[in-house]
């Protein structure tokens, strides 16, 4: 019935008449209707991507697919399709377009073009972009592409393993990792490509990137020591692979700002020790502190408090058989004091 309905309309002039035509037995938009061979069709294609002229370029590669499917060009103009719509920042049709080029797998002329054209729409995912609520081309770019672009970059590290685009995807995808706070999983992709990668430029940059996220835990959560031994080993590596790499700074001030957060979380329960009157608990955290994170903020507070709760006649340094005492965790009750 619906094809009947359609079929009156174009007989009788209606309004798809305009838009919409017959031909071997299928409905195709005019603008997608064959008027040359396939030949000069795919030439005006290949020219348009030459000249960048997107919007022609969409016009003839559809014009291909469409009416020539089985034909050589086919697989080609999906290609040329979806590095059209990449360029016009309509990304998911693109993505979408190149995944239909890739699945032929063999004799692609145009093979690692569609791989980085698929790497590159994972980064714009990635940087904010958004995709059309459920496909459609007629509605708003409103929903967060952020687990298509971890597909995307799959794709790519297993199309390119051993490529520098491989080590792109896996930083992005430790990157988005990382911002959706699965920190094992992104620590894991870091290390990866540092493993995979030692002499690519990423693999300093993943080394920072794994300082980042211990710091972010140790922020996060109650400081766990676990955090800390690991940031030191990372930065142990990063020193032994990288010796003269400026950025070994920017990894030891990291390391130094988690030694002050846990320095601090002890300074803490040492003041409120002071205030609950029990200073033998409070000089223990503080000759800790001095001990174990010497070059903090805290140690210096830390000295200071010493020298004032000390008795002006004994030495101002807490002997070290009580420094070295093991410290009890934070009771719950005390965090946040």
């Amino acid at each position: 019935m619906l094809y009947i309905f359609i079929l009156t309309f174009l007989l009788l002039g209606g309004p798809l008449s305009a838009a919409y035509t017959l031909k071997s037995g299928k409905l195709i938009h005019t603008e997608e209707a064959a008027s040359l061979s396939v030949q000069e069709h795919y030439s005006l294609a290949v020219e348009a991507f030459q000249k960048e002229d997107w919007k022609e370029l969409v016009r003839q590669a559809n014009i291909v697919i469409v009416n020539f499917p089985e034909t050589p060009f086919f697989q080609e103009s999906l290609f040329y399709l979806g590095a059209s719509y990449f360029h016009l920042e309509e990304y998911d049709l693109a993505n979408k377009h190149l995944s239909r080029y890739l699945k032929k797998q063999a004799a692609l002329q145009h093979f690692r073009e569609a791989i980085e054209l698929k790497f590159h729409i994972a980064e714009k995912y990635k940087d904010g972009a958004k995709k059309r609520i459920g496909g459609f081309e007629t509605l708003p770019k409103w929903m967060p592409a952020e687990e298509e672009a971890l597909k995307i970059y799959e794709e790519v590290i297993s199309a390119l393993p051993n490529d520098e685009f491989a080590a792109r995807a896996l930083f992005g995808k430790a990157a988005i990792l990382f911002a959706d706070e699965d920190y094992t999983a992104a620590i894991e992709t870091y290390q990866t490509l540092i493993r995979r990668f030692p002499k690519n430029f990423l693999a300093p940059e993943s080394y920072i990137q794994i300082g980042k996220v211990y710091l972010t835990q140790s922020q996060e959560k109650y400081p766990d020591a676990d955090y800390l031994d690991l940031a030191e080993i990372s930065l142990r590596k990063f020193k032994q692979s990288f010796p003269s790499d400026t950025r070994v700074a920017v990894v030891e001030k990291i390391f130094a700002d988690m030694q002050e957060v846990y320095a601090r979380s002890f300074y803490e329960i040492g003041q409120f020790f002071e205030r609950t009157k029990k200073e033998s608990a409070a000089l223990l955290y503080y000759s800790k502190i001095v001990k174990t994170y010497p070059n903090t903020p805290s140690a210096e507070l830390s000295k200071a408090r010493l020298q004032a709760l000390l008795p002006p006649q004994e030495p101002q340094e807490v002997p070290p058989a009580v420094s070295e005492q093991p410290l009890a965790p934070v009771p719950e009750l005390l965090k946040g004091v």
